[in-house]
């Protein structure tokens, strides 16, 4: 059998800035195009709310194929609010479908991570931290 290994920086890390909004749409809380434009695997994400939504709301971070796809395939939050979210640091993936699995997402290289929230998320404040490794 022949291996080879290419030696190359193959991951990132990055933070996204969230800060709430009126708008309850897909996507409305806003959208990033993949900033590297090469398939992603998203292995962890986490999120650090400075203050959640003053209102009721979900908060939920998925890979769409446009700006306004929404879907909850990286972060699904059920609860958004101050009292629940406020001042903490949470490891944010999605719901498994069993205990061995673990929960993953490929972010396509012309797609969007998209930020939802499911009512106004006014008042949110938060920093969403994304670690990816490139698969191309």
């Amino acid at each position: 059998m022949t291996i080879s290994a290419a030696v190359t920086d193959q991951r990132g890390m990055m933070k996204v800035v969230v800060t709430g909004v009126a708008a309850a749409t897909a996507g409305g809380i806003g959208a990033l195009l993949n900033p590297e434009g090469v398939a992603l695997g998203i292995t962890r994400a986490f999120v650090y709310f400075r203050t959640g939504s003053t209102g009721a709301t979900t908060f939920d971070v998925g890979i769409g194929a446009t700006a306004t796809t929404a879907n909850a395939s990286v972060m699904d939050f059920a609860d958004a609010v101050e009292a629940t979210v406020g001042g903490k640091f949470i490891y944010g993936p999605t719901a498994q479908v069993a205990i061995t699995e673990v929960p993953t997402a490929v972010w396509g290289a012309t797609e969007y991570l998209v930020f939802t929230g499911s009512a106004t998320t006014v008042g949110l404040d938060a920093d969403v931290y994304v670690e990816y490794i490139r698969l191309a």
